[in-house]
């Protein structure tokens, strides 16, 4: 148990469970303490490289939203419990351009410490806009620095869709949709977290109710209540067990591989049936995961034919551009 918290980041906060019982004073309980030690110096570390990075950007004019990992860790009992390796930040697509440029002036270690996600309206909140995100959003300040933070509402809906999109395999990512629900103000509007597609809803829900069923998650009385399926517990607990698995290399030339080994390919790319219901919108409830996952496989392989096909005929034009610089072609 303690490998399994340690290689999913929950380390610092399986030992701040323990620290004060009979098990606190065992082998396994040092190492996590360890990490507790190692994350308390990485957290001081990560604000005041947050704050430069803030800075350098607000010289320009440019005021980021900045979600998930530090802010995440601002609702737990230390920032420590919530270890975070980068930034995520997002700005309007008008000033990506400079944001990039100005990030590219930063030392390396500041610039792999910042990720300009600007994927993630497209990937876990397909139904908000960047103008709806801002004129929710909150100004706030780190020492002399400004940043936005996204409304509750919005920041909730996020980092459930975003875990479930990872197929929900780490076990601090469930700690951070707790953390987030007992921390919820009082003017907290369900209606706008569950604005939008009705089917990612659900599965903000199912998250939400699974929580509180296995953390022990204080949900406020006013929480809709959504529907926690078998599947989709098991699925969860499997991912834990399993931990991130790196996607296998590209697959190229499945019709040359024979049946034998063409079934290990796929087997090896089966998708888990967390990702397959989001990625397919589908329901939460009454289709089977198989199906799922099947149709899944699908849109995956038929994503990657196009991109091949498009990289492909995109080398093609230099090609013959190149050939006929040479006189290969007249």
């Amino acid at each position: 148990m303690a490998d399994i918290l340690l290689d999913t980041g929950g380390g610092a906060l399986g030992w701040w469970r323990i620290r004060d019982s009979p098990l606190g004073s065992s082998v396994a309980a040092e190492r996590l303490h360890e990490a507790f030690r190692l994350h308390t110096l990485q957290a001081a570390l990560h604000t005041k490289n947050l704050e430069h990075v803030l800075l350098h950007l607000n010289e320009t004019g440019l005021v980021p939203i900045v979600f998930k990992g530090w802010t995440m860790a601002r609702l737990y009992a230390k920032p420590a419990l919530r270890p975070y390796g980068d930034v995520d930040i997002l700005v309007a697509e008008s000033d990506v351009d400079r944001a990039r440029t100005l990030i590219a002036r930063l030392s390396p270690e500041l610039q792999e410490f910042v990720d300009l996600d600007m994927r993630v309206l497209r990937r876990f909140l397909p139904d908000r806009s960047y103008a709806e995100l801002i004129a929710r959003a909150t100004t706030e300040s780190l020492g002399a620095a400004r940043l936005l933070t996204l409304a509750p509402e919005d920041h909730l809906r996020l980092i459930c869709l975003h875990q479930l999109d990872h197929g929900g395999w780490r076990p601090l990512w469930l700690c951070d949709v707790a953390a987030f629900v007992e921390s919820l103000p009082r003017s907290f509007r369900w209606d706008l977290c569950l604005a939008g597609n009705a089917r990612l809803s659900d599965a903000v829900l199912a998250l939400v109710g699974l929580a509180e069923e296995l953390l022990g998650a204080r949900i406020p009385a006013d929480t809709p209540r959504g529907a926690v399926p078998h599947w989709f517990r098991e699925a969860v607990l499997h991912g834990w067990a399993g931990g991130h698995q790196a996607p296998p290399d590209p697959l190229l030339g499945l019709h040359r591989l024979g049946w034998r080994r063409a079934l290990q390919a796929v087997r090896a790319r089966w998708p888990d049936p967390i990702t397959s219901t989001l990625h397919l919108r589908a329901p939460f409830r009454g289709v089977p995961r198989v199906l799922l996952q099947f149709g899944e496989l699908i849109r995956r392989g038929a994503v990657f034919i196009r991109k091949t096909w498009r990289n492909r005929f995109s080398e093609l034009p230099s090609a013959v551009g190149s050939a006929a610089e040479q006189g290969v072609v007249s």
